[in-house]
């Protein structure tokens, strides 16, 4: 059931996802559903989420253990972001993005999972610039823009069905970080 769920939210989001297609697709008994998550849709959704969060923060924290350099650790994990949505015929974006934008206004649950997830994202990146000598405020600035930088790229890349906005970021993310260490605001005060 999370896993149709996972994926539903990957290729439709959230307001185009029904139990009922949720049921149907998983093969899952309806009553089973409503015994396993009594709290319906949001909560099945929540759980769901969190689960595509533990995934991508997995490929995350592999991609930025994989390279001793963060600029290739990050490049390779978007690249390999960029061939998973080509494989989908630009079916998938971001399960967690998806979401957010379809209910972050009106479910307060899912706009507080989507934040922990994003949050959790973004820390992952940030540990490791620090790593790599950037400044705590500054690492987490950074890591912020990057990962916005992703999924933006992710949404562009289905509306244009090419993976041009996802590469264009792996091709920039050497000069963003080289130029956010040279900033004055990456230097000691």
């Amino acid at each position: 059931m999370i896993e149709t769920t996972v994926r539903l939210l990957r290729g439709q989001g959230l307001r185009a996802t029904g139990m009922n297609q949720i049921v149907a697709e998983s093969g899952a008994p309806r009553g089973s559903i409503y015994f396993h998550f009594p709290g319906g849709k949001e909560q099945l959704a929540v759980e769901a989420l969190r689960t595509a969060g533990e995934t991508v923060a997995l490929k995350i924290r592999e991609a930025l253990n994989a390279h001793r350099d963060v600029t290739r650790a990050l490049r390779a994990y978007v690249e390999s972001y960029a061939e998973e949505v080509r494989r989908s015929d630009f079916q998938r974006g971001c399960p967690v993005g998806n979401a957010a934008m379809d209910a972050a206004a009106t479910t307060p649950a899912i706009r507080e999972v989507c934040d922990e997830i994003f949050a959790g994202w973004t820390r992952l990146i940030a540990q490791r610039l620090e790593r790599d000598a950037f400044r705590k405020k500054d690492a987490e600035s950074v890591a912020e823009f990057i990962l916005a930088s992703i999924e933006g790229a992710l949404i562009l890349c289905r509306a244009r069905r090419s993976t041009e906005p996802l590469e264009r970021v792996a091709q920039r993310l050497g000069a963003v970080l080289a130029d956010a260490k040279r900033s004055p605001a990456t230097r000691e005060r």
